[in-house]
């Protein structure tokens, strides 16, 4: 999930206060849930490490061959409910009453079947369970589940998520919050996180172990979807004093090298005592960790407080591999990203591109962005990446990124290993579809002065604007008669609520007839698409009406797929 709008796609953190119930602990904390008497045993994983010629690989223990991890982020949003009341909407996947095993499984075998192998998924922290005991079952029956269906189809799940749930866990950090330690510092800096987290994997996994679940197709653990400091909330806000973090050492918070010094020395430390945890529980297990790319040396994400400090855990801990998280289209370049992030160089221990994607505002339409995605995962490869996981799948509940499946799944088939068995080439079965519309010939109802209808044809994703509410139309000459295969509208609006939009269509010498209509809820950067079975043919003129909408008559982009 997404920390900035210059990186990724959406932050919705649970980043309370430290609102943390005060429930008194016992001195010893036990790291384990009662069990069965005699528990199911621990699998040993499939996907492991090794270092050949002295640089590390993923490779499959049964069979021996080197694994490159291709995958998505399998994304479901909907509102939740946090433990301070409020109703965030967040990942939902294993939601008890809204987790759909029948879908999982449709996308599991669509995915299988194009050639991937890892998918990444997210756990909640406002629905995963904050009883004194630990987690619910129910919801960790529906993780159990989704293992399963998993491994039905080959492929292997990397669990992530941003906030730890409250109950036992929330009441270990309490104990050292809220004081020296707060936000989401207090969660990466004091020994009492080290605790929780240890406390939480641990039943997390004797959890999954009881259920039966196939604990052998998790690719890894991943400590945090992405790591970061808060800066404007102790320590790191504190100008005075005396800080014991959670590595016993005790650091000066008057002095700035004090503060990095901490950092430093302590992310490696939460990594290497989190991890020791869940091998402990789960012997063979990969454990790894993510990041958002750094604001230096390169400039990024300015104004943004929170810091990022990954170096350390690339260089210094015993993370099994290193997940970042990087976005073609914004501010830095993958070069960039690289050196902001310090992995120049990283031989022995594997990186991942665990999130890479395409905002709509980036790119005007599916073919570009899939063009992009493509050309960032082969760069990638010239800096030692070792796998690559696509942001996301298939979410439809959030508008402003294009996911795999947009428009005709341009991107989807421009990444599916089926298609390009090299991630390191763009040679392969891949065909981008081309756009008559560009450039074309346009007329419309009417036009703002700086927003003239030639916008929305440009493949810029400048706008045509019409200025006024509907009924407002714009018409597409496409030079010549055409064959249509899809039609891709970006949406410009505001505020969201309820459209109608119609397709027209005519031959050189015909009279325009209705072949479409889109009506519903929509907002801004939605992507409509439609597309004819069979193609249109014969067509040279397109007409968009918008007969109904809150928001004056806009396009960002309009496409029309097929050939001339």
């Amino acid at each position: 999930m997404k920390a900035s709008r210059f990186i990724v796609p959406f932050l919705l953190l649970l980043l309370t206060s430290c609102n943390f119930p005060t429930v008194p602990m016992p001195t010893q904390i036990s790291t384990a849930r009662p069990g069965p008497t005699s528990p199911p045993s621990v699998q040993e994983h499939r996907i492991s490490i090794r270092v050949v010629n002295g640089t590390g690989e993923f490779y499959d223990r049964i069979t021996g061959q080197k694994f490159i991890p291709r995958g998505n982020n399998y994304v479901r949003l909907a509102p939740q409910t946090a433990p301070d009341g409020s109703r965030p909407i967040y990942h939902s996947v294993f939601d008890p009453g809204q987790y759909n095993p029948a879908e999982v499984s449709a996308q599991f075998a669509k995915m299988h079947t194009e050639g991937y192998n890892v998918v990444r998924v997210f756990v909640s922290q406002n629905t995963i369970g904050t009883a004194s005991d630990g987690l619910s079952q129910a919801y960790m029956q529906n993780v159990a589940d989704f293992l399963k269906l998993a491994k039905q189809n080959e492929i292997f799940t990397m669990f992530t998520q941003d906030w730890l749930p409250g109950g036992k866990y929330g009441a270990i950090i309490s104990q050292e919050c809220c004081e020296l330690f707060n936000f989401n510092n207090a969660q990466n800096l004091p020994g009492a996180a080290v605790r929780a987290y240890q406390v939480y994997y641990t039943d997390f996994i004797n959890d999954l172990i009881n259920l039966g679940a196939p604990t052998e197709y998790i690719f890894s653990y991943e400590l945090r979807n992405e790591f970061f400091y808060d800066t404007n909330y102790p320590p790191l806000s504190l100008k005075s004093g005396m800080v014991t973090a959670a590595n016993g050492k005790t650091y000066d918070m008057s002095i700035k090298t004090d503060k990095q010094k901490m950092l430093e020395e302590n992310l490696p430390y939460f990594i290497d005592n989190v991890r020791a945890a869940i091998l402990k529980a789960d012997p063979t297990a990969l454990v790894s960790i993510g990041f958002f790319v750094p604001q230096e040396p390169n400039p990024a994400r300015i104004g943004d407080t929170r810091l990022v400090v990954s170096a350390p855990a690339i260089w210094q801990s015993q993370a099994d591999f290193i997940d970042l998280h990087a976005y073609p289209g914004f501010e830095l370049n993958l070069k960039q990203h690289v050196e902001n992030f310090g992995v120049k160089d990283v031989q022995e221990r594997p990186i991942i591109l665990g999130e890479f994607g395409a905002n709509v505002n980036s790119y005007p339409s599916v073919d570009a962005a899939a063009k992009a995605l493509m050309n960032w995962q082969v760069e990638s490869c010239k800096y030692g990446f070792d796998g690559w996981l696509m942001w996301t799948w298939d979410t439809s509940e959030q508008y402003d990124f294009y996911n795999a499946q947009s428009g005709s799944g341009q991107i989807d088939k421009a990444l599916a290993p089926i298609n390009r068995p090299n991630p390191c080439s763009q040679t392969g079965n891949i065909s981008f579809q081309n756009n008559i519309a560009l450039g074309k010939k346009v007329t419309a109802s009417r036009s703002l002065p700086d927003q003239p209808s030639s916008n929305a044809v440009d493949g810029t994703g400048a706008q045509w604007g019409a200025g006024a509410h509907p009924q407002q139309w714009i018409e597409i000459d496409l030079g010549k008669p055409s064959t249509i295969t899809a039609i891709s509208l970006t949406i410009s609006q505001y505020p969201n609520g309820q459209t109608v939009h119609q397709i027209w269509a005519r031959g050189p010498n015909e009279s325009l007839k209705m072949i479409y209509e889109f009506k519903g809820n929509t907002s801004d950067n939605q992507i409509l698409t439609f597309e004819p079975h069979p193609p249109l043919t014969d067509v040279q003129f397109i007409r968009i009406v918008t007969t109904r909408s809150p928001s004056w008559v806009a396009w960002k982009e309009i496409e029309v797929i097929g050939g001339q």
